[in-house]
């Protein structure tokens, strides 16, 4: 029985490794920016922090929006790679 799409087999093995290629490509991008991503929403939680600690009301509310803003894109950047 012939294959009706005539491929033969190093057209397959060329398919398959740039396959391959793009998923490790893909792959590796979702570890990096997940990384990132948890990395910035710690930042944006010390923030948080730092603000706790301020003497200045101006600085209070600068650094809980700035946590607030950071540690939101943060979240939202997770939301997106893994469950969208």
């Amino acid at each position: 029985m012939a294959p009706s799409d005539g491929l033969d087999e190093t057209e397959v093995r060329a398919i398959v490794r740039d396959e391959l290629l793009g998923a490790g490509r893909t792959l590796l991008g979702l570890v990096l920016w997940t990384v990132l991503a948890v990395f910035a929403g710690l930042v944006g939680l010390q923030l948080f922090q730092l603000a706790l600690y301020t003497t200045s009301t101006l600085a209070l509310v600068g650094f809980a929006l700035g946590g607030t803003v950071v540690t939101g894109a943060s979240l939202y950047l997770l939301y997106l790679l893994h469950w969208a």
